[in-house]
């Protein structure tokens, strides 16, 4: 797990390059602090360097992509590729970044791990390749030569990289299925300029903070974070995840290629279908994900939060016979919200060496600014901050690793917004009746059913009005909007526009949020937050693709029963999960006391109104004239939106100031 940052020249424009790549490298230190490593290409000619943060170790050892020269020394270069190392797997220097193969005609940085990687390097040992690491960026290099581009339809991982290939003189750039590791890039007339983070760009000088209206928009309307490929930063493009993409070292050109889609089963029922066997083999997939993620040369530990994904994979490990294991968990002293109690069964169940983080208000207002700055967006919720604060206890307690439980939700049906998908099902198959009979059981289960169904009915009919009258419901049902700058909302209004696809059934409901969607912003979110610890995190129900393909091909049925949610790893997980867990039915995930919070801090927090930048989008006047009645309300529901007129100010006013790195 590292982080990765490049820039190619092209008609031997004025950037400098050198200079671009080491503020870059230098902004992400935090996503390998153990060390940092150049590849010069100019022409042909290809040189390995080091920088200021290269061990010592490094450069007196005799591996064959040793650097060789100093960066400093270096005034310019046709492309350079960088890396900072985050020494996971292959902790020697052997492991060390920029990667050539044996024969030097292909060079790698790499973020992110490649679990089956063991496997394919014996599938191509046999078919003649050697090795000179124990490293699984060295295999993909392996996997390039022998298949080309269709080399990442044999990983089972994660991954951003991007390989010289020197006889082709260009750059393959390949970025896993689901999203879990980021890759962003600045592609005009002067260069190509790629960073594992936005802000490694800014910092690099390539492009200037320039706020992108239009995903401004979309953030405050639908709450979506990056749904295309212009995030928040005007022209710094994401490489969308299942996508490849090659820069021609010598025209510039960029080819972009999508190499996978995510199947799934069109099927309601299916008479075939064997409910106890695919139970079982749930069990053994799961399993076998766990296990390969737990691969590693240092010590991996877990995080827990009490609900059936993490707890599913704590108790995994513990049946594997793994030493004694570290598992991380947030708790709250509002009973309402904290899951402390439930990962405390599992932790004494498993035996494993719990540790605990209580964040509070003040906590949270000393590290609002980083929070938000390690993000790169303005997220929504308090509840990354949970996430944030256990990262940075794993850091604490000395973790490099830790599996987390991300992406179990989208895969076996775990939101209570899936039941509307479910009884639309049921209703298309079996009639009114049975229609009314299920809506009945989940209201057993869901006593605020009837307003959640308000919500999920405007959220999926809401578009059909006429944008005018659209936008109008909306300012009228989301409190919040009617704070927004009136100009900004109706220059964008034309997006409302928009026609979404409604799922039809709970199956395309949850592949709509696997790809490129609901999941990869929780991802994203994931990503920041552990790696601003220097911290590796791991999610086996997000990227192992044997599991998720076999999940997907179940018909939607089985997804949810009698209104339970997630019952088919309920049954894979019985026996193996404390029974109580698995009967739970309280699901919580990473709330917090939001508006408790917000109350509690909301005073110290008026300053950020104070500047004008903000007037392009938000009406500051209107604001501070009902500050008190919008941010002091410490016993109202959160919902995840109040928030989000704190983050949107404080990430618009932090990335206007942030100065590229000296």
């Amino acid at each position: 797990m590292c982080g990765i940052a490049g820039i190619v020249r092209f008609n031997n424009s004025s950037v400098n390059a050198v200079k671009a790549v080491r503020r870059m490298n230098d902004a992400i230190k935090h996503r390998g602090p153990d060390g940092d490593g150049y590849l010069i290409i100019d022409g042909n000619k290809v040189t390995s360097a080091f920088g200021n943060d290269t061990p010592s170790t490094i450069i007196e050892s005799g591996i064959l992509h040793k650097p060789t020269v100093s960066i400093g020394n270096i005034e310019n270069a046709d492309a350079i590729l960088a890396h900072r190392r985050l020494s996971i797997i292959d902790v020697q220097p052997t492991g060390y970044q920029p990667m050539c193969n044996i024969e030097k005609s292909l060079w790698i940085v790499h973020n992110g791990e490649i679990y089956n990687y063991k496997e394919l390097r014996e599938d191509l040992s046999k078919l003649g390749y050697r090795f000179h690491t124990h490293s699984d960026t060295e295999v993909i290099l392996a996997a390039y030569k022998q298949w080309g581009a269709d080399c990442v339809n044999h990983f089972n991982g994660m991954w951003a990289f991007v390989i010289y290939d020197k006889a082709n003189q260009k750059l393959f750039v390949s970025r896993d299925r689901f999203g879990v590791k980021p890759f962003y890039y600045v592609h005009n007339a002067s260069c190509f300029a790629f960073a594992s983070e936005q802000k490694a760009l800014l910092a690099g000088g390539v492009v200037e903070f320039k706020p992108n209206a239009s995903a401004i928009f979309d953030y405050w309307i639908y709450s979506n974070m990056e749904r295309q490929e212009e995030g928040m930063f005007s022209g710094i493009v994401e490489l969308l995840p299942a996508h490849n993409l090659t820069i021609n070292l010598k025209t510039g050109e960029l080819k972009k290629q999508k190499y996978y889609t995510l199947p799934y089963s069109k099927e309601y029922d299916n008479n075939t279908f064997d409910e106890k066997q695919s139970v079982e083999k749930i069990r053994s997939l799961v399993d076998d994900a766990v296990r390969l993620r737990l691969r590693s040369d240092v010590e991996v530990g877990s995080c827990l939060s009490g609900g059936i994904d993490s707890s599913s994979i704590v108790s995994l490990i513990h049946n594997s016979n793994h030493s004694a294991l570290n598992t991380f968990t947030v708790a709250f002293d509002d009973k309402r919200i904290d899951e402390g109690h439930w990962a405390e069964i599992i932790s004494k169940h498993t035996q494993s060496n719990a540790h605990v983080v209580k964040p509070n208000s003040a906590e949270l207002l000393g590290d609002l600014k980083n929070l938000i700055y390690c993000q790169d967006i303005p997220i929504w919720s308090t509840s990354t901050y949970a996430q944030y604060r256990v990262m940075q206890l794993i850091k604490e307690t000395g973790i490099k690793v830790v599996l987390d439980g991300q992406g179990g939700d989208e895969l076996f049906a775990g939101y209570e917004s899936y039941y509307f998908y479910y009884l639309q099902d049921i209703l298309n198959t079996y009639g009114v009746s049975s229609f009314i009979k299920a809506s009945k059981e989940i209201q057993k289960l869901v006593p605020s059913l009837k307003q959640y169904f308000k919500q999920m009915v405007l959220k999926e009919y809401l578009f059909r009005l006429p944008v005018k009258q659209q936008l109008t419901a909306r300012l009228s049902i989301h409190n919040e909007l009617k704070y927004l700058n009136r100009d900004f909302l109706n220059q964008h209004v034309s997006q409302l526009d928009e026609k979404p696809r409604v799922a039809e059934s709970v199956n395309e409901a949850l592949s709509n949020d696997f790809n490129n969607s609901l999941l990869k912003s929780y991802l994203k979110c994931e990503d920041r937050c552990s790696m601003w610890h220097s911290v590796e995190s791991r999610t086996p129900f997000s990227d192992d693709i044997k599991l998720i393909e076999y999940v997907f091909s179940i018909p939607s049925k089985y997804k949810i029963q009698g209104g339970k949610l997630k019952p088919l790893l309920r049954e894979a997980m019985r026996g193996i999960v404390p029974q109580q867990v698995l009967d739970r039915k309280d699901k919580k995930g990473y709330m917090t006391p939001g508006p408790t919070w917000i109350a509690d801090i909301h005073k110290d927090l008026r300053y950020i109104f104070d500047n004008p930048v903000l007037d392009d989008f938000m009406d500051r006047k209107k604001i501070l004239q009902d500050y008190d009645k919008l941010f002091n309300n410490p016993n109202k529901p959160d919902n995840n939106r109040i928030f989000k007129l704190i983050a949107f100010p404080l990430w618009l006013t932090i990335f206007s100031e942030k100065q590229p790195l000296p």
